[in-house]
């Protein structure tokens, strides 16, 4: 019996019946080392191991406006000694407007112990953890952990499964900046952080955050506006609640995400800056929290986007495809119900299976790049190319030039068939590809909401809005008392055909125009000459019929030269150019005339020192930007008021890709262009105005600036 109570007090004190794991409600905690035997006098590293319970998380340093830092209280051997925690990177946290730092899912917090150079026998660490969990409320909890390390003549490792654990968790720490750091304080009393690390490239990094390593000397913000320049990464914070004069150094952790070959990585450093008394920031201007910036909800969301599919159909890229669409559905009229309907359900189709496409489209980019816009096609040359040459096919079709099927039942890419379904699926598909450089009433906050959300509630949007745009024409097809109010068919059929076709030659022209901004004067001869050799192919292919040797020498010098049409593409430039590189770049995308170019700095300077700011975020491809130019923008009574109120006008091209304004875009929940902002003097942030612009709105806005800054 003595024996065996020996044994078991051995047991008792073996490392295997050590309390090493603590399990409450919402944290399962574990103490364990990175050794299995200690070395006496030689350091070793042992970690808190906490896995968090879904959707709560605990807490950094700095928890920032509320919570606790989770606390370690160690009990150890005399000439025992415990460094203080090695915290890793923490992540952001907001909360009904409460912004927190800290860790969810799995945290481990590594502690240096250093045991006694005279230890003989077993080590026991003995400690007492405290730690604040939270989701909607907090609850405070606690964990006594004891482990027993037997001692040695060396130290020996853990197991594998350990030693992965520590090296998980030392990838997981910040590492030293290797960039020098300083900040400077405003007259009004923020801060400004500046890392000199030049020669990043801005349209790099995204999700820049400095965390403070200490509470009160700078505010917990849930965004920080940082910007990448030429002479680092400048990031401008607000004075915290500390009523203490601002520390000499300024220490914390700064979190960025890089994109790389590999994809996206996150980074961290550990960086502390000097005040710098000469480094004298002026005020920022900052986009946060905009008059007008809209913050919604799926359901709204999806409101907004079926109410600017509807709008869509009004806008002057969508209505010469409508247009077609409705001559040729008022060509149905008298015929059956059941053909009418199956019209419009066709069309419809049309219009929700390419807003599925395009959906699926916009998630693969952002899994692969990080980020998509409205209308990102169009910011590509080769795109640009193709649909002009798809509008002047079109263009050709209406005007009579050739025939596919028996009669015009719809028009999409030249697809037309006997009873007019797939027509109408076509047209479906061609009233989607020219509405995507529109932008209508509702549609920007729903567009920013959708690129911005998980894949189900980014296809849901984009099928509302889909679905908002096929609306009138299928209410028209299933209403038999709508459809009665239609013309009937006549002799006006075919005259208002063969006028559409002029709108869709416009729209080449359009095209072609937007191709020189991307690729320069080149452009014109890969669009005109592609668009002679599809004249020319349809051409062969009209002079003849039949089976014999000659057609068939015909249709293959007609795909010759289709083939050769867009052999164009391969000739031009689809890099991601920005606005600035492209062929004249002094004057690509848009006219600057009486404008400013566009750039952050030039902003905030402007801001600073008080003076009115409006800023036109434009494109070329942008039928509704240029239509806002014409009769808003442009016309002499706002020019003349732009003028006498000193008003800085800035102008963001973006008919190329340009990451600034991209960023910009994101700031403020914008998938895509018109953008407008308009700073009051002395404002610190914009007021965004409505998509599509009135001469009497800018006049109104501008009548509003105190006569004093005039």
């Amino acid at each position: 019996m003595g024996r065996f109570l020996a044994f078991l007090l051995v047991l008792l004190a073996s490392p295997a019946f050590a309390q090493s794991v603590v399990q409450t409600d919402h944290v399962r905690s574990e103490l364990v080392s990175e050794v299995a035997t200690v070395k006496p006098g030689e350091p070793f590293w042992v970690g808190l191991r906490q896995t968090i319970r879904p959707k709560w998380h605990t807490y950094w340093k700095n928890p920032g406006e509320s919570g606790l830092p989770t606390e370690i209280a160690w009990k150890l051997p005399e000439g025992a000694k415990a460094d203080p925690i090695v915290w890793p990177a923490p992540s952001r946290f907001d909360i009904g407007g409460i912004t927190n730092y800290g860790f969810k899912d799995e945290s481990v917090l590594l502690v240096r112990i250093t045991p006694p150079a005279n230890l003989s026998g077993p080590l026991t660490l003995a400690a007492e953890a405290n730690w604040l969990v939270c989701e909607d409320v907090c609850i405070p909890e606690e964990g006594k952990f004891e482990l027993v390390l037997p001692s040695g003549a060396a130290a020996t490792p853990a197991s594998p499964e350990t030693r992965t654990l520590f090296e998980q968790a030392r990838r997981a720490l910040p590492t030293q900046s290797p960039w020098p750091a300083r900040y400077g304080v405003s007259k009004a009393g923020d801060p400004t952080l500046l890392v000199e690390a030049k020669g990043l490239k801005a349209d790099a990094l995204s999700d820049i955050y400095f965390f403070p390593a200490e509470w009160g000397p700078v505010a917990t913000m849930s965004k920080q506006n940082a910007t990448v320049t030429a002479e680092g990464i400048r990031i401008p914070l607000k004075k915290g609640d500390a009523k203490t004069a601002m520390p000499a150094e300024l220490a914390g952790t700064l979190v960025l995400t890089e994109k790389t070959a590999d994809g996206s990585v996150k980074q961290a450093f550990d960086l502390s800056a000097k005040l710098d008394p000469a480094f004298v920031p002026t005020a920022t201007a900052s986009l946060a929290n905009a008059v007008g910036a809209e913050e919604i909800s799926l359901v709204q969301a999806l409101l907004f986007a079926l109410l600017g599919g509807l709008i869509l159909n009004l806008m002057p890229c969508v209505f010469p495809v409508l247009a077609m669409k409705a001559a040729a559905f008022a060509r149905l009229a008298g015929h059956e119900q059941s053909a009418m309907r199956r019209d419009g359900i066709a069309y419809t189709a049309g219009v929700l299976v390419s807003f599925a496409a395009m959906a699926g489209t916009v998630i693969a980019i952002r899994s692969a790049a990080g980020e998509v816009s409205w209308g990102f096609q169009f910011q590509s040359p080769v795109f640009s190319l193709l649909i002009a040459y798809l509008f002047f096919v079109v263009g050709l079709n209406l005007s009579g030039v050739f025939e596919v099927g028996g009669r015009l039942a719809g028009v999409g890419q030249g697809l037309v068939s006997r009873g007019g379904t797939t027509g109408a699926f076509f047209t479906g598909v061609l009233a989607v590809i020219v509405a995507t450089p529109c932008t209508a009433p509702f549609m920007a906050a729903a567009l920013g909401f959708a690129l911005s959300q998980p894949a189900p509630a980014t296809v849901a949007v984009l099928l509302a809005m889909g679905l908002g745009l096929a609306l009138p024409y299928l209410a028209l097809s299933m209403t038999p008392a709508l459809q009665r109010l239609m013309p009937r068919p006549g002799a006006w059929m075919d005259r208002l055909r063969q006028f559409l076709a002029f709108p869709m030659y416009a729209s080449t022209v359009w095209m072609i125009w937007v191709l020189i901004q991307q690729t320069g004067a080149d452009g014109v001869l890969y669009a005109l000459g592609g668009m002679i050799l599809i004249a020319f192919a349809i051409w062969l292919l009209r002079i003849g019929s039949g089976a014999s040797a000659g057609t068939w020498v015909r249709r293959g010098l007609a795909a010759a030269a289709v083939l050769l049409a867009f052999a164009a593409t391969l000739k031009i430039d689809d890099s991601p150019a920005t606005a600035a590189s492209a062929s004249g770049a002094a004057n690509a995308g848009v006219s600057f005339e009486g404008w400013e170019r566009f750039s952050r700095a030039r902003m905030a300077e402007a801001v600073a020192e008080g003076k009115p700011v409006f800023v036109d975020f434009t494109a070329a491809w942008c039928i509704t930007c240029l239509v806002n130019e014409r009769v808003a923008l442009e016309v002499p009574a706002v020019r003349k008021a732009f003028e006498q109120a000193g008003v800085v006008k800035l102008k963001g091209d973006w008919t190329n890709r340009d990451a600034e304004i991209t960023g910009v875009l994101k700031e403020l929940g914008r998938a895509g262009v018109p953008l407008y902002l308009f700073w009051a003097p002395g404002a610190d942030r914009p007021k965004i105005l409505p998509q599509v612009l009135t001469e009497s709105l800018i006049l109104s806005e501008l009548s509003s600036i105190p006569q004093a800054k005039r």
